[in-house]
């Protein structure tokens, strides 16, 4: 190898430019900057290895952004379930076992008692990562009570329950189908999380304690890049954030992380088109290193659903990642991209300085900054809308290249998003 790069001469940044000069014929090479709007970024189309201002650390160190393992990048195939009836929803998830899902996350359709002896049956939770979100604390607890030393998230968010579980869920996941930005949503997720911890420590817990009963749950928008930089920036805040606690334990630092798709760029009218944003929602998901993946069926509220089918590519797709791209065995496949880097670096930044911002006035739980941001996501959102309508943000099926057959499916009620805000679905404008 180090002969083979002898027989090439090395170029500096000046050169570049000034070839970059000569192809845009006089322009200058700022024409080539990229603008964000919505996220307020500008990223260059260009680097040189000169610009590397950033130097992390390995993957599975501190502050985490390349990860937080150096044994492999793999991730779990998860897959939601809805309990309409126990019996139904666990014939559901040893079917979705036997097609490749390697975890199942039962969701509470309504606040009745569940029987959890049934909705588990068969379902070895040493181990399959099995988790639930529920309507009451009750039937939390009987998870919790259930399943003992092998919960890996709920939804209880208090104090009580099993300590081996993450019991306090972090949803930045609404943030970002309300629209917000990357930052907005990291901030937010930052901020929840803080909160969570020091609850728990007021209470008598360890920083190690606390910090390893929290799990976060983001969404995946349809920026790669953005994506990719936004899971790396996470990280890097929250490690900073729990250092600052002196944890015994370096792995207190590191962040366990869900991406799930959601529903503001999928078209029931084009159908298969979905298949390619969440392929490369997916990507941008686990090329970020996160340790579960959800990938929701595109017609989940669809009023024309073929569940069978839109639940089988969804399981596809990390399949395809996994057997055929080997994504699971590249650690940090982002690493050393100086794209990457400077992009995190940016995200990260703005996600402080907002979370700072939600700190300085006692958190979340201020309702003023609430209101605040709602506000400021609800302008994103708006952004978002007008770009579709202009046309200035391109989704095929959605507002060019219409799908010439017709298709009668439409859109049930979307679920509230972040502060109650509506989630934002492209296709409905």
């Amino acid at each position: 190898m180090t002969q083979l790069f002898k027989d090439f001469s090395s170029t500096n940044k000046q050169e570049w430019l000034d070839l970059i000069h000569k192809e845009l014929k006089g322009e200058s090479p700022d024409l080539l900057h990229k603008l964000n709007p919505i996220e307020e970024i500008v990223l260059p189309s260009y680097f040189h290895r000169s610009d590397a201002k950033i130097s992390y650390s390995d993957p599975g160190l501190s502050p985490f952004t390349r990860g937080i393992t150096q044994e492999s990048n793999d991730w779990h195939i998860c897959t939601r379930i809805e309990i309409d009836s126990e019996s139904n929803a666990n014939k559901k998830a040893l079917e979705f076992l036997m097609s490749g899902s390697t975890a199942l996350q039962f969701v509470a359709s309504s606040d009745k008692a569940i029987d959890f002896d049934l909705l588990l049956k068969d379902i070895d939770l040493a181990y399959i990562q099995t988790s639930f979100l529920g309507e009451t604390d009750d039937q939390i607890t009987a998870f919790i009570d259930k399943t003992g030393d092998f919960p890996t998230y709920t939804n209880l968010n208090s104090l009580t329950g099993n300590k081996k579980g993450k019991n306090y869920t972090v949803f930045a996941y609404d943030v970002q189908q309300a629209g917000g930005t990357t930052w907005q949503e990291i901030a937010i997720a930052a901020a929840e999380g803080h909160e969570y911890l020091v609850e728990q420590l007021d209470a008598g817990r360890t920083i190690d304690e606390a910090a390893g009963s929290i799990h976060f749950v983001f969404g995946i928008g349809t920026k790669f890049m953005y994506e990719v930089a936004k899971i790396r920036a996470f990280r890097t805040i929250w490690s900073k954030i729990v250092e600052t606690y002196h944890p015994e334990h370096n792995c207190s630092k590191a962040a366990t992380i869900t991406a799930m798709t959601g529903f503001t760029h999928i078209s029931l009218k084009d159908p298969h088109t979905n298949l390619l944003r969440q392929t490369t929602q997916a990507l941008s998901a686990v090329i970020g290193g996160v340790q579960e993946l959800i990938i929701q069926p595109f017609d989940t509220y669809s009023t024309e659903p073929n569940s069978e089918f839109s639940q089988r590519m969804a399981t596809n797709i990390s399949l395809l990642l996994k057997e055929e791209s080997y994504l699971n065995s590249v650690i940090d496949p982002a690493g050393g991209a100086y794209v990457f880097d400077e992009l995190t670096e940016t995200i990260a930044e703005r996600a402080w300085t907002l979370f700072q911002e939600i700190d300085r006035v006692g958190g979340l739980t201020n309702t003023m900054i609430r209101a605040k941001l709602a506000t400021e996501i609800s302008i994103k959102a708006e952004q978002r809308k007008e770009q579709i309508r202009s046309k200035s943000e391109k989704l095929i099926g959605i507002n060019i290249f219409p799908n010439p057959q017709e298709i009668t499916a439409d859109w049930k009620e979307l679920p509230k998003a972040w502060n109650n805000l509506p989630t934002l679905q492209l296709e409905q404008l």
